[in-house]
């Protein structure tokens, strides 16, 4: 497996994303194959779509102001992460954790890091459309069927720092299935399935980064993928099924 990271100038609002990086491949010499998988940094789309939210003409409400306190945000980013957010679990330094669009995330994904002074970076709209779009026009422009996921990051459970995840993809099969298949001693595996969407966008963030990278993309060459249709919403599981949220769940019902 092969990666290759491609690096641009900063993302200006109305950026042609497609445009931007099969330009920067030309010039690297680099030619899309059919199978690749683009890695497009979700800060990217926000650049180019102009998703952020100028802090100073936000009013915060109580809960908003309540929330800013206990986490040591500002209250005017602690009501944008509410509005963005579908459910808030608690709070942590510098961090709401919330739920958002089934993703267990810090501040429903709203970012301080990479947006313009006095503003807030917000995810795509629909990050599953937006990769589908990006793959559906490079195909239009080069003829290859590709891939796409747009990746962030996100905090693991007791784990110190960030990885990357697929928060929206198309064009491949983002599972693998192991269940009902047989472990190296014959024994039945019963419950175990692999995230190849979100390994593959881990891959690409070591290169995107956190901070000044300009890295907005990153190729993935002879990843062992299957091509094909595949429904982004088969990556998320309810709060019941997950080994970190179900317990926590279970002594929020039980509390008096």
């Amino acid at each position: 497996m092969k990666v290759i990271p491609v690096r641009t100038e900063r993302i200006e609002a109305g950026c042609d994303l497609v445009d931007l990086l099969l330009n920067r491949l030309s010039e690297m010499g680099v030619e899309l194959q059919d199978g690749d998988i683009i890695l497009v940094a979700d800060k990217a789309i926000s650049h180019a779509q102009g998703r952020f939210v100028d802090l100073s003409t936000i009013k915060p409400s109580n809960e908003a102001v309540r929330l800013a306190e206990e986490s040591s945000l500002e209250p005017e980013f602690a009501e944008v992460v509410l509005r963005e957010a579908d459910a808030v679990i608690g709070t942590s330094l510098r961090t709401i954790l919330t739920v958002k669009n089934g993703n267990l995330v810090a501040n429903a994904g709203v970012d301080h890091k990479n947006a313009p002074p006095g503003c807030a970076a917000l995810w795509p709209e629909d990050p599953n459309r937006e990769a589908r779009d990006l793959a559906m026009e490079v195909r239009r422009r080069t003829g290859k069927l590709v891939g796409v996921i747009i990746v962030d990051s996100r905090l693991s459970p007791l784990r110190r720092g960030t990885t990357g995840f697929a928060l929206g993809m198309y064009g491949f099969i983002g599972i693998r299935d192991y269940r009902g298949r047989r472990d190296l001693f014959g024994r039945r595996i019963l419950v175990t399935t692999l995230n190849v969407a979100d390994d593959l966008a881990a891959a690409g963030h070591v290169y995107m980064g956190e901070g000044r990278e300009l890295t907005p993309f990153v190729i993935i060459r002879g990843a062992p993928v299957e091509m094909g249709g595949f429904d982004p919403e088969d990556l998320k599981i309810s709060p019941k099924e997950c080994a970190y949220f179900s317990p926590i769940a279970r002594m929020m019902t039980d509390e008096p």
